[in-house]
């Protein structure tokens, strides 16, 4: 999965736990990983980041 999917859809990372059947901290850590990767600050600005890119390799 990619993280950063189910946040720009809006989800928390406690929804997108429960969906992935996992915990918030490890929905979590990932998300730190892309927000240093990018680099981005927020979730806002990570929303607005994937609205500019089509998804590649989702399927």
């Amino acid at each position: 999965m990619l993280p950063g999917l189910p946040v720009a859809a809006g989800l928390t990372n406690r929804e997108i736990a429960t969906r992935i059947f996992r915990s918030p901290r490890t929905v979590e850590y990932p998300l730190g990983n892309v927000y240093r990767t990018l680099p981005i600050r927020s979730r806002p600005e990570l929303i607005r980041h994937l609205s500019r890119r089509p998804v590649s390799g989702a399927e």
